[in-house]
């Protein structure tokens, strides 16, 4: 189905194909940023900040986005985002050139920064493009194609910022050009912005009020919330597990990172090819997703070899794939499209706030408690998110998506 999407939907192709190039040169990026920096500064601790400075925007500039992306054309956003983090990205070159570890930060910050516009203007052009019946596949091939440029960006960019980080950081720059000649070329009718200004307070209060008043899309971010409060200790369980447990160093994280890839793309399948957002099944799904990958996260965390934490990792992810383009589809669904961009925006910048939350608090559990203890918790936090959600159920027969979208 969703090569079939692909191939007749020429808006949509541009979109994928625009996509697909920018986040396979980001993986590029992810591994040769951590490499420069623990080179530098021989450091784990700055690799987090460097971490945090990238994220740190989207924190506090993310919920205040929403207003400016329903406003502006979300086609132009996208090219000119890309333009711009082309530019910051070439600068990571000037960084290593310089063996500036202060140039890193900057531009760290700034491809952050730049980046909070992209995502909610993307989310919210989907459904200009895509017909509500195909909104699952759209966003279910989205996921794929994110989960098969890590799998090829986290083993060739290994391999390339082995070589010469310059490599990684010249092709995201490239990636990010390849992405914005796409977008420049291609068209789709993009729905008339009410020329009478309302003062952005006000659009901002009335996003804020959509998701109250809106059942579902409140369900949904307070999950978010949930999820990202105990969600980043699988960013530390992966390489503790490979190194402290499994005793397999930088191979047995790259095990466990291509396994990733893998789950997420096969549960996006699964979405693609077995749901659809009309039925009462994509909402039982997501649900149960959350259910699975509690059980799977904390067998993973219980785990005293290689080959049966990487089973119970992919158990998880295939679980977390399912998840993924499902939170897309039905905030697309359920949010009127004038309020898609604040929405969008409010549900990632509360999830990932709470998600560097959590990279703090989780870490330091682990080191007190013990990581089969917190993962236990952290499955548990799952679970509850997935009853929560499967507890609203009477809520999805009474809301009608096909009203709320038109």
């Amino acid at each position: 189905m969703g090569w079939t999407l692909l191939r007749t939907n020429t808006a949509f192709r541009g979109l994928w194909l625009a996509y697909a190039g920018s986040v396979l040169g980001s993986w590029f990026n992810q591994i040769a940023l951590a490499l420069v920096t623990l080179r530098l500064t021989h450091s784990p601790a700055a690799m987090g900040f460097v971490l945090l400075a990238r994220n740190a925007p989207m924190i506090m500039l993310g919920p205040f986005v929403g207003p400016l992306v329903e406003r502006k054309s979300k086609r132009r956003i996208m090219f000119l985002t890309d333009l711009v983090r082309a530019g910051v990205a070439g600068s990571f070159i000037i960084a290593i050139v310089f063996h500036s570890m202060t140039l890193v930060f900057i531009a760290a910050t700034l491809l952050g920064t730049v980046s909070v516009f992209f995502a909610p203007a993307r989310e919210a052009a989907i459904p200009q493009v895509v017909a509500t019946d195909q909104l699952v596949v759209a966003n279910a091939l989205s996921s794929q194609t994110g989960a098969l440029a890590q799998i090829l960006g986290a083993a060739c960019g290994g391999i390339l910022a082995n070589a010469n980080p310059i490599l990684c950081f010249g092709l995201d720059a490239l990636s990010y050009l390849w992405s914005a000649a796409i977008i420049v070329r291609t068209y789709w009718v993009e729905p008339m912005i009410n020329s009478k200004r309302s003062p952005y307070t006000r659009r901002l209060l009335e996003g804020l009020l959509e998701v109250r008043a809106n059942r579902i899309a409140r369900a949904m971010i307070i999950i978010g919330v949930s999820w990202g409060l105990a969600g980043g200790g699988y960013y530390i369980l992966v390489p503790v597990l490979a190194q402290n447990v499994y005793h397999m160093g930088a191979i047995g994280i790259g095990v466990l990172y291509v396994v990733d890839g893998i789950g997420v793309w096969m549960g996006a399948h699964s979405v693609s090819r077995w749901v659809g957002l009309q039925s009462r099944r994509a909402y039982i799904w997501y649900g149960l997703a959350y259910l699975t990958q509690a059980i799977f996260f904390g067998l993973m965390a219980e785990a005293k070899m290689l080959m049966v934490g990487a089973m119970f990792l992919l158990g998880m992810r295939i679980s977390s794939g399912i998840i993924i383009p499902l939170d897309a589809g039905l905030l697309q669904l359920h949010v009127p499209r004038p309020f898609q961009g604040r929405v969008f925006a409010l549900h990632d910048a509360t999830y990932g706030s709470v998600m560097q939350l959590s990279y703090i608090v989780v870490g330091w559990a682990f080191q007190h408690f013990g990581y089969q203890r917190v993962g236990l918790i952290v499955g548990l936090v799952s679970g509850l998110c997935g009853v929560f959600w499967l507890s609203q159920r009477r809520y999805w027969a009474a809301t009608n998506p096909i009203h709320r979208v038109s």
